[in-house]
């Protein structure tokens, strides 16, 4: 497998608490926690970094990120057939890259390289590292506005591969063998009947063992803690609207929301 997307990342005004509510409702395990800089949890192979807003910045869903055998060679094929797309190399103070790069529609990812990378590995990539669970992260979805050009991008530089997966015309499903990257129309007539959304990422996924079990454990963490209540899907008509546009075009079984908002679609198979 040359390349394994190993990590999402959301911007939270609310990271410590946010990384709390996926630990005690998922979870997932803190990798890392760094004071200054928002914290880090993982399930075994995938990391979800949750990153304190920054001034300036949206927050919610923000990008994802590769693994990949060798940095170079991505290098070579995007130079060679996608002009429209470029790494910039990272900050030394960021751990989990070495560099950020976008697809054609210019959403952003990030890169690391599996040997020979002086960042500190994050996410326990590797068996011998990691760390089998129920319950991971399995899904990372954007609205963009080529669809067939960014998969032909994705399969071509990072050699995902076609999901067999059924959804809303129009959508392309790739995945490294565990994780799979949607990728999802943008058009303004998606949004008919509520706020408008620009193209980017749109939510991400996770797969439980049981969507009854994880009900309940839910409501056992904002029984415990109101904290850690994630926000109601609908209530009004404009909300309604969401939420039936959300059950639409997610290919899991629930559809929920974090404490902070970010759309979660949740998968049982």
């Amino acid at each position: 497998m040359f390349a394994a997307i190993n990590h999402m990342a959301i911007a939270s005004s609310n990271w410590p608490m946010m990384g709390r509510f996926y630990e005690s409702v998922f979870g997932l395990k803190c990798s890392t926690h760094r004071p200054f800089h928002g914290v880090v949890y993982s399930d075994g192979y995938c990391g979800l970094n949750i990153n304190p807003k920054r001034d300036g910045a949206k927050a919610g869903l923000d990008h994802f990120g590769f693994l990949v055998d060798d940095v170079d060679e991505v290098r070579i094929r995007m130079e060679k057939k996608w002009p429209d797309s470029d790494l910039v190399k990272r900050p030394s103070t960021r751990p989990f890259a070495a560099y950020s790069g976008n697809d054609p529609d210019c959403n952003v990812f990030d890169l690391a390289q599996r040997k020979n990378d002086e960042r500190k590995n994050m996410y326990a990539e590797t068996g011998a590292e990691g760390w089998n669970q129920d319950r991971y992260l399995n899904k990372f979805a954007i609205r963009t506005k080529n669809v067939e050009r960014c998969a032909d991008f994705y399969m071509d530089v990072f050699e995902l591969t076609p999901a067999n997966i059924e959804s809303e015309e129009g959508c392309k499903h790739l995945t490294d063998g565990r994780v799979t990257l949607s990728l999802m129309p943008w058009s303004i007539s998606v949004y008919a009947g509520m706020a408008v959304h620009g193209a980017g990422p749109e939510f991400f996924g996770l797969r439980v063992e049981s969507i009854d079990q994880l009900k309940k454990d839910i409501a056992t963490a904002k029984g415990a803690n109101q904290y850690l209540a994630p926000f109601e899907l609908g209530g009004s008509p404009e909300a309604d609207t969401r939420r039936d546009m959300f059950a639409r075009w997610a290919t899991g079984k629930y559809q929920m929301c974090d404490i902070d908002g970010t759309w979660i679609d949740i998968s049982e198979e």
